[in-house]
C-alpha cells in the first residue's frame, strides 16, 4: 500500500479515491439542481411571455353580451351554437348548456317562432 505523509495526516490511495468520488457526486448533484432551476425559469418565462404579449391589446379585451333571437323553422340548439358560439367556450355542448340555463330550459326542444336569449363575446365595447 502506498502511503505518503502530508503534514501529520497519512493519505492513502483509497482515501484519495473516496474523496474524488464524493467531490464528483457533489458536483453532479449541484449540476442537477442548477439544470432543474434553469428549466423552471425557462418554463416560467415561456408561460408569462405568452400572457404579457396579449396584455393590454385591444383584441384581448373581450366582453360578454346577450342577444335575443327568433327560432326559425328547422333550427336546433346545435345550429344556434354553430352561429353564435365564440372561442371562449370549450365545446358546443358547453355553449348549449349555457343557452338552456339562461332560458330556463330543461330539455333541448325549441319551437319555431319562440325567442331565445343567447350569449356571445365581442372585443367591441358597447
Amino acid at each position: 500500500m502506498n502511503e505518503r505523509t502530508q503534514g501529520f495526516v497519512v493519505v492513502t490511495e483509497s482515501y484519495k479515491k473516496e474523496r474524488n468520488r464524493r467531490k464528483t457526486a457533489a458536483m453532479k448533484k449541484r449540476s442537477l439542481y442548477c439544470a432543474a432551476a434553469l428549466l423552471t425559469v425557462i418554463l416560467v418565462l415561456i408561460f408569462n411571455t405568452a400572457n404579457i404579449a396579449n396584455a393590454g391589446t385591444r383584441e384581448s379585451e373581450r366582453y360578454k353580451y346577450f342577444t335575443s333571437i327568433e327560432v326559425q323553422a328547422g333550427t336546433s340548439l346545435w345550429d344556434i351554437a354553430e352561429k353564435y358560439m365564440t372561442e371562449e367556450y370549450d365545446s358546443p355542448q358547453e355553449y348549449i348548456q349555457e343557452v338552456k340555463d339562461i332560458n330556463h330550459m330543461s330539455h333541448d326542444l325549441i319551437y319555431e317562432g319562440s325567442y331565445l336569449c343567447v350569449p356571445y363575446y365581442s372585443s367591441e365595447k358597447k
